[in-house]
């Protein structure tokens, strides 16, 4: 390129730059466009899926025949549950969610511990979809902005994905309630009982009869069978008392989530639900029939 064809072009653009800041300073009611994050409140840029890590297609497909012969329903309206998060006893989940589908609700609250204890907040989220193969699951952006605004959750992209304690629930969500969206949250191992009962005080607020909030936890780790049992016991008087003050003395022996199940009752406990139910209550060795190995154990338990 000649220096004069050189010298027209950055003529004409600085005149284009001129006439745009002319433009605006005789109207300043013209935007200046800026660009916002995707995922931003406000924003209205297409917002990208996470990827589907977590799907185990022998415990997934395994479960939901199991849950489709077996067809065990619940005669009562579940305003919130425990799960596994555990992918493997995946008969468990498939029969908590087969029971969800009779009542189709609209929106699933799901609250899991932030295992590796990764990003900048006590409690995470994300407005993201989420991949499965049976489509994409959507959040429920106007629950989480309302508690977005209200400093309770941070929104963390990278790190809700990288752990199966909610992504990995997302292909039953999806299969069992396919118009369903999700509010799903990360919880540290720092949140103390006053941060519990800030976030399940807020959440009463925004939530309805078509919304069922689950905590997605596992129960003993590491121990035999028999151990696992003997802490189970303790634990389930805990929840069934509602003794707060203990739950969050425990430790992986009894469960790797105390402040999740404590916003589950505080919240069920606000909404005056009273009764629940144990639907399963196992441990991995049992399901091996290995008393010796060390296990993990699980409980699904709705609440009405």
């Amino acid at each position: 390129m000649t220096k004069a064809k050189l010298f027209l072009v950055l003529f004409v653009c600085l005149l284009l730059l001129l006439f745009r800041l002319i433009t605006h300073q005789l109207n300043p009611s013209l935007p200046i466009s800026r660009p916002q994050p995707p995922g931003a409140i406000g924003s209205k840029q297409p917002k990208p899926n996470h990827p589907n890590l977590f799907f185990d297609k022998y415990t997934f497909y395994d479960g939901i025949t199991r849950a489709r012969k077996e067809n065990k329903l619940s005669n009562y309206h579940i305003s919130g549950g425990i799960i596994p998060h555990h992918l493997f006893p995946g008969f468990i989940l498939a029969d908590f969610f087969n029971r969800l589908s009779v009542q189709n609700p609209k929106t699933i609250i799901i609250i899991g511990p932030n295992h590796y204890e990764r990003g900048e907040h006590k409690l995470l989220t994300s407005v993201f979809g989420w991949e499965t193969p049976y489509g994409i699951v959507d959040p429920n952006t106007a629950v989480i902005n309302a508690l977005i605004l209200k400093n309770l959750l941070k929104i963390d992209e990278q790190v809700l994905p990288k752990d199966h304690s909610v992504a990995g629930l997302m292909p039953y969500i999806k299969y069992y309630l396919p118009e369903a969206d999700v509010v799903p949250i990360l919880v540290s191992g720092l949140t103390t009982q006053i941060d519990a009962e800030n976030l399940a005080g807020n959440l009463v607020e925004v939530v309805d009869e078509d919304s069922v909030l689950i905590a997605a936890v596992d129960f003993s780790h590491y121990l035999t069978s028999n151990e696992a049992r003997e802490k189970d016991r303790i634990t389930l008087a805990v929840l069934k008392n509602y003794d707060y003050r203990q739950l969050f003395t425990f430790d992986n022996d009894y469960l790797d989530s105390p402040a999740s199940i404590a916003v589950l009752l505080m919240m069920m406990q606000k909404m005056g639900t009273a009764e629940s139910e144990i639907l399963f209550h196992t441990n991995s060795g049992e399901l091996q029939n290995n008393d010796n190995i060390e296990t993990t154990s699980y409980f699904s338990i709705a609440y009405y």
